[in-house]
């Protein structure tokens, strides 16, 4: 079980991919939910340029993409 996430980095370019483990699958569920939730005051950055990803709900969602495996 895990949650994976993908950052397409509009500022640089670059495409860097994350994958995590969850020790259940309601925890991992209720993660993808995140979308719904994003916070726009404290700063989600790029791991490659730093450049901000969570300036509206909107931008974030078309840099980041969220995926659950089983």
């Amino acid at each position: 079980m895990g949650l994976n996430y993908t950052i397409d980095c509009r500022a640089c370019g670059s495409h860097t991919e994350f994958s995590t483990t969850m020790r259940c699958q309601a925890d991992a569920a209720s993660a993808l939910h995140i979308a719904d939730h994003i916070d726009t005051e404290c700063a989600i950055r790029c791991p490659v340029c730093r450049a901000r990803l969570n300036t509206s709900q909107t931008e974030f969602l078309s840099q980041v993409s969220i995926s659950l495996e089983a």
